[in-house]
């Protein structure tokens, strides 16, 4: 491996490293001004509606 492509995976990796990070603080965030609900929990009540022939009927 050359010094090229060394530098390209650590700038990868440090790019990963901050995506993560940044999701992390953002989601704690959300959860702290949520009450406690969680931001994929708050996003599948609102958007993921389940069609009606899946419904259970009890």
């Amino acid at each position: 491996m050359d010094a090229e492509s060394i530098a390209g995976l650590v700038g990868l990796a440090i790019g990963l490293l901050v995506l993560l990070a940044l999701s992390i603080f953002e989601s704690r965030t959300y959860r702290r001004e949520h009450d406690g609900e969680g931001m994929l929990h708050h996003w599948a009540h609102a958007h993921a509606h389940r069609p009606n022939w899946m419904r259970r009927r009890h």
